[in-house]
């Protein structure tokens, strides 16, 4: 890590706003060792409300897994090492009796197996440590070393009464957490908050989490159908990619967005329980950033998140330039790079060259690749384009993406095309 991370943070707000939310007494990142680790871990003087803002507070069993909690990606099942997660999407209403078990040699079916996944892990057979505990203890810094102001900020954010997600975040999230499942932000409201921009420039709230999509389902029906306010909220889970969905009760909007970690190699959806195979699984490095409301904690799996982010220059570097071979794959990573390109280029910090040295490779004959997919593949990688331009107009469009080379050009003008 660069020295962009500071381990003695002046007092006083230090985020460029002027917002005064640092005024209060820093805290310490300090360092703890978890029984069964192989390493220790950042914890954070606060995590349990004493000095950070409480958003979602640490219960106290919560500094390991507990030996009844539910089954995570390591954990050994019957003998077998589990891999992840799969959901079948019938009967409706999903609940935890969709949710699959995956295990070492699951990579080769093609459908997910017809096995349960257990309330709760064998006895004597899961590592203790949570998930951010895994990681290199550089890839976990306490909110505070990076900004005095970043705890307070995501305060705001969380406990927003006018923001829509208001009504559902709280309950959704304490359920989950009794459960034994950990969750954290993720996306656009990570990097916006961690680039210094104040609550305000966030539009939409993702989460990342432990739970497959049945449970989170399942908990989260719960959590809405016990509170007066929100029970009225659907919830809606797509089997293409698992992405959970709170919606507003007319169905207008989504309230929050969850999807469980990711996980490869399964040739159906899957999702996972490691921060590091869900890192790998992502487009960008800077969008592996995740950042843990209950204890105040800012994760970055890759190591390089933060320093594309917050360097003198922003990177947009690909998170396995070698793993995105597939044309759809190629197809999406480029639509993205585009919506970036469009939101960061304008102001000249932007640093482009791994990134155009991954397009490099890229095929000429991209767009036909992809139309070989059928008319379904092209349709998703039509609304993606609409999401990611986000009303940019075509001329615009085509000189953000011409340094990335002829294949991605060729992909863009076609999509254009089909929208004139």
């Amino acid at each position: 890590m660069t020295d962009i991370v500071r381990g003695d943070v002046a007092a006083g707000c230090d985020c460029g706003r002027g917002c005064g939310a640092g005024d209060e007494e820093p805290a310490e990142a300090v360092r703890t060792t978890v029984p069964g680790g192989a390493d220790s871990s950042p914890a954070v003087p606060g995590g349990n409300g004493d000095s950070l803002p409480a958003v979602l507070p640490v219960a106290p069993d919560q500094d390991r897994r507990r030996p009844d909690g539910p089954v995570m990606a390591g954990d050994l099942v019957d003998g077998v090492r589990v891999t992840g997660f799969a959901c079948v999407t019938y009967p409706a209403p999903l609940t935890a009796a969709n949710d699959r078990l995956l295990v070492e040699g699951d990579a080769d079916r093609d459908l997910p197996p017809d096995r349960p996944v257990p309330p709760s892990v064998p006895s004597g057979r899961l590592d203790a440590r949570l998930p951010h505990q895994r990681l290199p203890l550089a890839t976990v810094l306490s909110a505070r070393q990076i900004s005095r102001c970043l705890p307070g900020a995501v305060t705001r954010l969380l406990t927003d009464r006018a923001a829509r997600w208001s009504s559902v975040l709280r309950p959704v999230a304490d359920t989950l957490r009794r459960a034994g499942h950990d969750l954290w932000l993720s996306g656009g409201a990570v990097r916006e908050l961690l680039a210094g921009q104040g609550p305000e420039a966030v539009r939409d709230l993702d989460l990342a989490g432990t739970a497959p999509a049945g449970r989170f389902t399942e908990l989260a029906r719960q959590a809405l159908d016990g509170d007066g306010l929100t029970y009225e909220c659907p919830l809606t889970v797509s089997p293409h990619t698992l992405l959970c969905t709170v919606l507003a009760p007319d169905r207008s909007a989504p309230l929050i967005e969850y999807r469980g970690l990711g996980v490869g190699g399964f040739r159906f959806p899957a999702t996972g329980s490691d921060l590091v195979t869900d890192s790998h699984q992502r487009d960008f490095r800077v969008n592996t950033l995740l950042y843990d409301p209950e204890r105040h904690l800012v994760l970055d799996p890759t190591g390089h998140g933060l320093d594309d982010l917050r360097g003198p220059r922003r990177k947009l570097v690909p998170v396995d330039p070698s793993a995105a071979t597939e044309p759809l794959t190629q197809a999406a990573v480029v639509l993205r790079a585009l919506k970036f390109l469009l939101r960061w280029a304008p102001d000249d910090r932007l640093d482009t060259e791994e990134l155009t040295a991954w397009a490099a490779g890229l095929p000429q004959d991209l767009t036909d690749r992809v139309t070989g997919h059928g008319t379904a593949a092209w349709a998703e990688l039509r609304a993606l384009h609409g999401e990611c331009v986000a009303g940019a107009g075509a001329d615009r469009q085509l000189e953000a993406v011409r340094p990335l080379g002829p294949g991605a050009e060729g992909l863009v003008r076609a999509l254009l095309g089909e929208r004139s």
